[in-house]
């Protein structure tokens, strides 16, 4: 899955779940604070991409990511790992 890929499935759970991105474009550099998004739609958001993306990131990693772009670098590098770990 390329950061493409991964971005749309992002942009889709955010665009979904939390009220304050309807119909605003959504870009690498936006947190989900500048939607309004309330802890639970944040949790909501990445749990449900994760699922979607077969992918296992730590609490602790999650907690530093401040944009949907390092939110993102983080679900790569998860991709990555796993990716290693089939081969």
């Amino acid at each position: 899955m390329t950061r493409e890929d991964m971005f749309d499935v992002l942009k889709s759970n955010v665009a979904e779940i939390i009220e304050g991105a309807e119909g605003l474009e959504i870009k690498e550099s936006h947190s989900m604070r500048d939607f309004a998004a309330d802890s639970l739609e944040v949790v909501e958001v990445v749990a449900r991409s994760m699922k979607q993306m077969k992918l296992k990131v730590g609490r602790d990693k999650l907690l530093r990511a401040e944009s949907l772009g390092d939110l993102l670098d983080i679900f790569e590098q998860a991709a990555n790992r796993s990716q290693g770990s089939n081969e």
